[in-house]
C-alpha cells in the first residue's frame, strides 16, 4: 500500500513538471470547500495530506458548515468571480453553476495522456458513478461521498416470527404486516420522515422515473409513480409502517426495537448502531426489496473544478480528483469514513469483503446494489420535485386526497418552480 501511494505521488509530481504546473518558490495552494465533519473530515484529511506530500502544490481543507452554509458561501463566492479551486456540491445545485459557465468540464484532462485516467483506471469507477454529472456529453464533476439505501431488520424478531428478511415488496408488506403487534407496541417497518423527499426510490423500483431529460418532462405521476404511491400508503393507512415524523428518521423507533424493520440510507449506521447497542437489539441489514425492477438510489455530493482560477490550478485540482478516486486512497475512504468505496477493485476484493465483515456489515449488504445503482435527476431546481412529493404524501396520508390527483397536482407545482428557476438563465 505505502509503495503504490508513493508511486502515485511521483505521478502527480511528474505530470506537474510535464504540463507546466511546477511554481518557483512556496508551493501553489488550492483550495478545496467541503462539508465533511467528525471521523469524515478527519479521513479526508489525511488523504490530503497525502496528497501534499509532493512539493509542487497543496490542496487546502476548509470546512465551510454544514450543506447549507457551504452552498450558501458558494453562490457568494461565485457573485465575487472568488471561487474555490474545489468544492462539494449536489448536481441540482451544480447545474446552476454549469449554465453560468463556471464550471470546468473535465474532459480534456481526463483525455489526456499524461494527466488524465487510463481506460483501466476510468472503468474502476462504477459507470453511473462516472456518469454522474455529465451535460451535454461533458463530464462537469467527480463523485465523492457516496451511500445508499438498506433494509435494516431486528434479527431476533423476524426469527421468533419464522420471518426471512424480505427481498421483494410483497415480502416485505407480508413482514410488516405480520411483525406489527396487536397491542401496537411494535410496528412491521419505520420510514423516514424524507420518505418521498427520498421518493425516487420506490418510483424506480416500480420501473418509473421522476424525470425524462430527453423529451425534459417529469413523469413521476405517470402509472409507476401511481403504483408506487399506492403501495406504500398501502402499508402505512393499515398501520403496517409509520413514518418517523418528530424524530425524522427510523434511528429512534428501530434502535429502541419499536420497528422491526426500517428503510434508510447507510448515512445514519453510526447512530444506528449505537442506538440498537444501547437497547441490546441485534439487526442485520439488506438490500432494498424489488419491485418491478431492482433499483438504488446513490445520493451523497460531487466534486466540481470552477473555471475562475487559473488552468493550472484546476490541472492540479484535476489531480487531486484523480488521487482521491484511485484504489488505495477509496480503501482509506470506503473503510475508515461513513462512505462507501468507489473503486470497483475494492469493493470486489477479498480484503474489502473481510473488513466488512467483521466490522461494518452493512458495507457488505450494500454491494449488489452497485449493479442497480442509479442518481437523481441532473435538473435546475431539482429539489422542486422532492419537495412535491413530499407534499404529496402529505395530501394523500393527512386530507385523503387520491394518489393520481395529488401526484398531478404536484408534478405541476414542481414545473412551474422548475420553470421559474431557469428564468434566471
Amino acid at each position: 500500500m505505502r509503495n503504490s501511494i508513493k508511486k502515485a505521488i511521483l505521478t502527480v509530481v511528474a505530470v506537474a513538471a510535464m504540463t507546466g504546473m511546477a511554481w518557483a518558490g512556496q508551493p501553489k495552494t488550492i483550495q478545496f470547500w467541503h462539508a465533511m465533519t467528525d471521523t469524515n473530515e478527519a479521513v479526508l484529511r489525511e488523504i490530503v495530506d497525502k496528497f501534499n506530500q509532493q512539493d509542487e502544490y497543496k490542496v487546502e481543507l476548509v470546512y465551510q458548515g454544514h450543506y447549507r452554509d457551504l452552498f450558501a458561501k458558494l453562490e457568494g463566492a461565485a457573485k465575487a468571480n472568488n471561487l474555490p479551486g474545489l468544492a462539494m456540491i449536489y448536481n441540482n445545485r451544480l447545474v446552476s453553476y454549469v449554465l453560468n459557465d463556471f464550471v470546468e468540464p473535465m474532459d480534456d484532462m481526463m483525455a489526456d495522456p499524461e494527466l488524465g485516467f487510463t481506460k483501466e483506471q476510468w472503468e474502476d469507477i462504477p459507470q453511473f458513478l462516472r456518469e454522474v454529472s455529465v451535460w451535454d456529453g461533458k463530464h462537469y464533476a467527480m463523485p465523492f461521498n457516496k451511500a445508499s439505501y438498506l433494509l435494516f431488520y431486528n434479527k431476533k424478531m423476524l426469527e421468533e416470527k419464522g420471518i426471512t428478511p424480505p427481498t421483494t415488496w410483497d415480502e416485505m408488506a407480508a413482514a410488516a404486516a405480520a411483525l406489527t403487534a396487536e397491542d401496537g407496541k411494535v410496528y412491521g417497518l419505520a420510514l423516514n420522515s424524507s420518505v418521498a423527499i427520498d421518493g425516487s426510490i420506490w418510483v424506480e423500483q416500480a420501473g418509473g422515473h421522476l424525470y425524462d431529460e430527453e423529451s425534459d418532462t417529469l413523469t413521476f405521476n405517470q402509472e409507476p409513480g401511481v403504483k408506487a404511491y399506492e403501495f406504500l400508503t398501502s402499508m402505512i393507512t393499515k398501520g403496517h409502517a409509520q413514518i418517523a415524523r418528530e424524530e425524522k428518521n427510523i434511528t429512534g423507533p428501530f434502535g429502541r426495537g419499536e420497528a422491526a424493520m426500517g428503510i434508510s440510507s447507510m448515512s445514519h449506521l453510526p447512530n444506528i448502531i449505537e442506538t440498537c447497542a444501547a437497547n441490546d437489539v441485534e439487526f442485520g441489514t439488506i438490500v432494498l426489496p424489488k419491485g418491478e425492477r431492482n433499483a438504488s438510489l446513490f445520493s451523497g455530493t460531487n466534486v466540481a473544478i470552477f473555471n475562475t482560477c487559473p488552468l493550472e490550478d484546476r490541472q492540479a485540482a484535476f489531480q487531486f480528483l484523480k488521487f482521491f478516486l484511485s484504489p488505495e486512497m477509496q480503501w482509506e475512504w470506503g473503510t475508515r469514513s461513513g462512505y462507501l468505496p468507489l473503486s470497483w477493485e475494492i469493493l470486489k476484493s477479498d480484503r474489502y469483503a473481510d473488513f466488512a465483515r467483521e466490522n461494518n456489515p452493512a458495507k457488505l449488504a450494500i454491494l449488489p446494489a452497485f449493479e442497480w445503482g442509479y442518481n437523481d435527476p441532473k435538473i435546475v431546481n431539482g429539489y422542486a420535485i422532492h419537495d412535491n412529493m413530499s407534499k404529496a404524501l402529505d395530501a394523500i396520508l393527512l386530507e385523503g386526497k387520491g394518489i393520481k390527483e395529488a401526484l398531478d397536482e404536484a408534478a405541476e407545482r414542481a414545473w412551474k418552480e422548475i420553470l421559474e428557476a431557469r428564468k434566471a438563465f
